[in-house]
């Protein structure tokens, strides 16, 4: 009796390739339908962003078996954008802690103008809380950098600072959304907020 030869793998076709560029162009369509169609109707029903992405509803469900799941993918990339623009930040020159910090939160600003959560979901849930820590632990090794500098108040303990930074920069979307701010604007109006009282 001879031994089992091992299983090889299928050879990637073709087709193959063609079905998985497919497969990303379609998750990309929904996506870029989704964001403006939800900003616009919060309720928009799967069969509704279906229609706007071009796609048939069947299609839609594959990559998102609900609307749940969906929201769930727009949070993550907002996150995953978020978390690159901090980073960008730390790694570029600045004159001080306190532009470094203004800087992070313009890009994060911007992001969230690109995503819009808040005009039909919450920005945070259970399945985002990994990336909500590390969003949160890049930007408070900033406070503590802006704090040391006399950019940043320091009457108040660092997880209230940071706390108030998420929600200052939640609250500059409307107004950038609607033109009334650009993100950089918004941003040293939250950098303003955060400073340090004078004396």
């Amino acid at each position: 009796m001879t031994a089992k030869q091992p299983l090889m793998d299928a050879p990637d076709t073709g087709a193959d390739r063609v079905r998985r560029i497919d497969a990303r162009r379609n998750l990309e369509a929904i996506i870029d339908a989704a964001i403006p169609l939800l900003t616009e109707r919060p309720r928009a029903s799967m069969q509704q962003i279906a229609a706007a992405a071009g796609l048939h509803r069947a299609t839609v469900h594959r990559h998102f078996p609900s609307r749940d799941d969906l929201l769930d993918e727009l949070r993550r990339r907002a996150f995953v954008a978020s978390i690159e623009g901090v980073r960008e930040t730390l790694s570029s020159p600045s004159d001080s802690p306190g532009d470094a910090l203004e800087r992070a939160t313009a890009a994060m600003i911007a992001v969230g103008d690109r995503y819009r959560l808040y005009r039909f979901t919450t920005w945070r849930n259970p399945e985002s809380e990994a990336s909500v820590s590390e969003l949160f632990t890049l930007l408070n090794g900033l406070l503590v950098e802006a704090q040391a500098a006399g950019d940043v108040r320091t009457d108040l303990p660092l997880e209230q600072i940071g706390a108030a930074l998420g929600g200052l920069v939640w609250a500059m979307l409307p107004p950038v959304g609607d033109g009334t701010l650009t993100a950089e604007q918004a941003a040293r109006t939250v950098r303003t907020l955060l400073a340090a009282p004078q004396a």
